[in-house]
């Protein structure tokens, strides 16, 4: 399958892509049928025959998503792109491409390099074992994320950045239906520059000329550039089209990073899919505060999170590598990296101090029994089981305070949650796939099909895992639904969750990205800005009262200015550079103030009186 465009205005107006056929159109040449997330598209078939009767219509440029000729969702050839600022930066370009050589070189892997004739180049590289199009590209993140930890200076992986790095890593084209230049191809600007394959090992070095600068060679030059110079891909010897990508990337299957020889402990958080080395940096990170890989590393091992045979250089490498993959496949990173190269979680620093928090709950029975019905259910598979796991997902939003209805069957949604909130009520449709795999055909549309009918304004898919997070991703926003997991749910049962607060995760996406948002307001939030505040107010304002022994009516009053001057000193006493807001030293006073409560009393003023000198 192949895409093309045309230049119905000329150079100076747009370039129109051609992707699918209209499904109403007779072929008259040979067709590839491309399955999607989105249903079956029609795609024209690479041939002679076919490029030759485009051209006489207008095509310009050829492009692909480069399958296996079996099967379009199986990936023959990977490519890695890379992107200068302009034409004129070719020479950075070539120091970006000896960057990724040099980590595919390491790999024992051989690639090819197709100028695409303008300013930037393409690696390819080919795999007989037509793996998944998700696992080769999670693997290629990891392979241009080493490059860049190598090389920061040279490349890197933000598509958008200004400045820095000239030369740009890509490796987005590699899913079904996207798609890069095909090697000699013309490009649709003045004079047809022509993608030219070139062999980097084939090239004579003691010659010192590199035989090709990109673009140099026009649709008028391309038969004497053939006689003069072999095609690159017809003279690699069978060692290059043999590389097996499950001999090199066994543990690109899952978009974690693993470590076999370090198990998951107990303090590892219990939601997500990361592997033990980013999973234990979560739980050092989970303190607020950016820490260098050197400081992670040492509380990992304090804590027992890793052990004695992990290194600084490994820690580092596995957050950089997940960073860029979860970028990649379009996702909410759990933590980023700041400037200095420390790393922080992915959310508002935390620049309050540290407050004791009150001990977790222990999940009662009823809701360590109702995680385990889940967990069962989400991995079987036939009819009975399917229904199991329908029920069991209602229960477990009853659980979280909804009131849940299962319907099932045919022609039917699997059951909606009611949140009773008054007048913040809602409702969310629930769709249920159980897999003893990762939910490799979500049925995104199915899951939204039932919303106006039963007045809802939510559309939930649970399942075990998703797969194809980029396709999935979209679809999600396309239909308005959000996609959980189990873990999801389980996390959610343990911590104890409300409808309230849960509201944000039935948003169009991944349900986890928001997760990591309640977990994070929990722990960082406004409640424990409040928290502190209170204490401070009580500590600070209790010494102030006592401190004083003259006449009780020209005793200084403690008012809601006052109270944010001594939280402020206080705060700054501790080291941190956090000031209180207004709203926040209101919400403390009001909480004091409660008869519930009775930490302190409020005089005629309106300011407030403490009565005991810690919370």
């Amino acid at each position: 399958p192949f895409v093309w465009s045309t230049l119905p205005a000329g150079f100076t107006g747009p370039t129109i892509f051609h992707g699918p056929l209209s499904p109403h159109t007779k072929p008259k040449a040979p067709v590839v049928d491309v399955p999607s997330a989105a249903g079956v598209h029609r795609y024209p078939a690479l041939s002679t025959e076919r490029i030759e009767g485009l051209v006489r219509h207008g095509a310009v440029e050829l492009y692909s998503w480069s399958p296996t000729a079996a099967d379009p969702t199986r990936l023959r050839f990977a490519r890695i792109l890379l992107e200068a600022a302009s034409p004129e930066e070719w020479l950075k370009l070539e120091d970006g491409l000896d960057a990724v050589e040099g980590v595919l070189y390491d790999a024992g892997i051989k690639s090819l390099r197709v100028y695409d004739g303008g300013s930037g180049v393409a690696l390819w590289i080919p795999f007989c074992d037509s793996p998944r199009y998700d696992d080769v590209r999670a693997w290629l993140h990891a392979q241009c994320a080493q490059a860049v930890l190598r090389n920061p200076n040279t490349v890197t992986l933000e598509p958008n950045s200004h400045g820095g790095p000239p030369v740009h890593l890509h490796v987005q084209s590699n899913a079904i239906g996207r798609f890069s230049v095909l090697p000699y191809s013309v490009r649709a600007v003045p004079g047809f520059p022509v993608a030219i394959p070139i062999d980097v090992d084939s090239i004579d070095d003691e010659s010192g000329d590199f035989p090709y600068v990109n673009g140099n060679v026009l649709a008028a030059d391309f038969e004497r550039w053939m006689q003069d110079h072999p095609d690159p891909f017809t003279a690699q010897d069978e060692a290059f089209y043999v590389q097996r990508f499950g001999d090199r990337a066994p543990q690109a299957q899952h978009f974690v990073v693993t470590r076999p020889d370090v198990a998951p402990t107990e303090a590892t958080p219990k939601h997500g899919s990361h592997g033990p080395i980013v999973s234990a940096c979560m739980a050092v990170l989970q303190d607020g505060l950016s820490h260098t890989a050197d400081e992670i590393l040492e509380i990992a091992l304090k804590r027992g999170l890793l052990d004695a045979s992990a290194t600084k250089k490994y820690l580092y490498t596995s957050l950089i590598e997940y960073i860029a993959r979860a970028k990649g496949n379009g996702r909410k990173p759990a933590i980023v990296q700041n400037g200095d190269r420390s790393f922080r979680i992915n959310e508002p620093p935390d620049e309050w101090p540290a407050f004791p928090e009150e001990p977790a709950k222990e999940s009662t029975t009823q809701i360590a029994a109702l995680i385990e019905r889940l967990n069962q259910s989400a991995t079987a598979v036939g009819i009975a089981a399917a229904a199991a796991f329908e029920e069991a997902v209602c229960d477990a939003f009853e659980a979280l305070g909804f009131a849940t209805t299962h319907l099932g069957g045919q022609k039917a949604p699997d059951g909606y949650a009611d949140a009773p909130l008054g007048p913040l009520s809602y409702r969310t449709m629930i769709a249920c796939k159980s897999s003893d795999e990762g939910v490799n055909d979500p049925g995104i549309f199915e899951a939204s099909k039932f919303k106006d009918a039963y007045g809802a304004q939510f559309c939930a898919l649970i399942g075990r895992a998703f797969s194809g997070e980029i396709e999935v991703g979209k679809e999600l926003q396309n239909h308005g639904v959000s996609a959980w997991t189990v873990n999801d749910l389980t996390t959610l049962l343990r911590v104890g969750a409300n409808p309230f607060e849960m509201k944000a995760l039935f948003a169009p996406g991944f349900a986890s990205d928001a997760l990591d948002d309640l977990l994070w307001e929990r722990h960082h939030g406004r409640a424990k800005r409040v928290r502190l505040i209170a204490d401070a107010i009580v500590r600070t304002g209790y010494t102030t009262q006592t401190a004083y022994h003259g006449e009780p009516s020209q005793a200084p009053r403690i008012t809601q200015d006052v109270a944010m001057v001594l939280v402020d000193q206080d705060l700054a006493a501790q080291g941190s550079s956090a000031t209180c807001s207004r709203g926040d030293v209101q919400a403390a006073i009001d909480y004091l103030t409660n008869p519930l409560v009775g930490l302190a009393v409020r005089d005629a003023d309106e300011s407030i009186v403490i009565l005991r000198p810690e919370l």
